[in-house]
């Protein structure tokens, strides 16, 4: 009699967690093991800023309940803390000592906030926004202050400010660039964010970074930005990207970059060992490069795409694609695919008659080929952006076509999966 596969997954968040779930549906013999620094059961971490904020309650951060993993027959070692990978063995050393044997790995092992760098950097009060205890933390802070500060020009730095001023704190903004998200939006798009923001009693002051966090008995009182300006705070909310989870890998033979590199099953350089999610370095077929993508669906995508290879189907990541959708004050943002092209020939960027009664729509393509959309007001094609950025679609017979009023990409991308 054939023995069960021994599935074992580092990591509970949206990649691990699908994996799970796809594993327990095609392999139902098999031993599922999910391993994860948190005791808690998956939840949305895009969720956290809507749950300080008091938009929602604390159930409906969560994914699944605490019943779900012993209902789908799936071991869920939380709180535990993996420190070594031991491909030669097979095996999985915890920090408790337990090794943990295992057929196939998958590594959804995820991201930490970046830390600020800066004198005071380390005072009671400089917060991050990572995991829900991090977020009661902010909302028990927030009480005792009057004042926040938040840095960092992308989605969780807007939202930390969004949500520090629905906290009722006076918030200032701070940006390192000149406007908002240059990295993905244009002039055009950053104004149309900026201006709600403003309009919410935000405060942005941008090419501003900090320079120190001045504190008083290892509490915080204020920040001196890098113009020398001295704002009174009594949170800084830090948001400067993420890092890999990989410092456990050292020493395992694992080949990595700034992630796990993998090829396009999400297999990384040694046998049976998978990755997924914010810690797998994937093709993105947009920019042509391997790069990591930190977006739920990315993550789901290839959670599910990696748990049918490691239980012996043939399943492809037609690429990366980064989507990325916030919504700011009532106004949705989505940004999909190729960062703000460079300013050559080679990339065609249409935006019609946008910006109009508050709403934009930016699509770029290289050589005929859909790389890039930006939908700001009205996000309804961003999914369509998505796949056929994904599947390489050749737009160049519709482009007269692209802005004309009724012109949707949903039929586009219906289409293209239908031939």
């Amino acid at each position: 009699m054939e023995a069960e596969m021994r599935y074992v997954i580092v990591g509970n968040g949206g990649a691990g967690l699908r994996a799970a779930q796809t594993l327990r549906k095609r392999d139902p013999q098999g031993e599922i093991t999910v391993v994860d620094r948190e005791p808690l059961p998956c939840y949305y971490r895009m969720r956290l800023p809507d749950y300080i904020s008091g938009w929602r309650d604390r159930d409906s951060v969560f994914v699944v309940r605490d019943d779900f993993y012993a209902e789908n027959g799936i071991r869920f070692l939380g709180g535990r803390t993996v420190v070594e990978v031991r491909a030669g063995e097979k095996t999985m050393l915890l920090e408790s000592g337990e090794a943990l044997p295992y057929d196939r790995l998958l590594l959804a092992c995820g991201a930490r906030p970046r830390k600020l760098d800066v004198p005071g950097g380390e005072l009671d009060g400089v917060v991050y926004l990572r995991t829900l205890e991090q977020a009661e933390d902010i909302i028990r802070r927030g009480k005792e202050a009057d004042s926040a500060v938040a840095l960092g020009g992308g989605l969780l730095g807007v939202e930390m400010a969004r949500a520090f001023n629905e906290m009722g704190l006076r918030t200032r903004y701070l940006i390192r660039e000149d406007r908002f998200w240059p990295q993905m939006l244009d002039a055009e798009g950053s104004r149309l964010v900026e201006r709600v923001l403003e309009s919410k009693g935000i405060e942005l002051l941008k090419e501003e970074g900090i320079e120190e966090v001045i504190g008083e008995e290892g509490r915080m009182k204020a920040v001196r930005t890098t113009s020398g300006r001295e704002l009174p705070a009594g949170l800084l909310g830090v948001a400067i990207g993420v890092v890999s989870n990989l410092e456990f890998l050292e020493g395992s033979g694992l080949e990595t970059d700034r992630g796990i590199l993998v090829d396009d099953r999400l297999r990384s350089n040694l046998p049976d060992i998978y990755a997924a999610g914010d810690a797998a370095q994937a093709l993105d077929r947009s920019s042509g490069e391997h790069r990591i993508v930190t977006s739920w669906l990315n993550a789901q995508r290839q959670g599910e795409i990696a748990a049918v290879n490691m239980s012996g189907g043939e399943a492809v990541l037609e690429g990366v694609v980064p989507y990325n959708v916030i919504v700011i004050y009532g106004l949705p943002v989505a940004c999909i695919g190729l960062d703000l092209p460079p300013e050559n020939e080679e990339y065609e960027v249409l935006t019609g008659d946008y910006p109009r009664e508050g709403k934009y729509r930016k699509l770029v393509r290289r050589e005929g080929i859909l790389v890039g959309a930006t939908f700001i007001g009205e996000i309804g094609e961003a999914r369509a952006a998505e796949e056929l950025i994904r599947r390489g679609v050749d737009l160049s017979a519709w482009r007269d076509r692209l802005f004309l009023p009724g012109f949707d990409l949903r039929q586009l991308a219906k289409d293209a999966n239908n031939p």
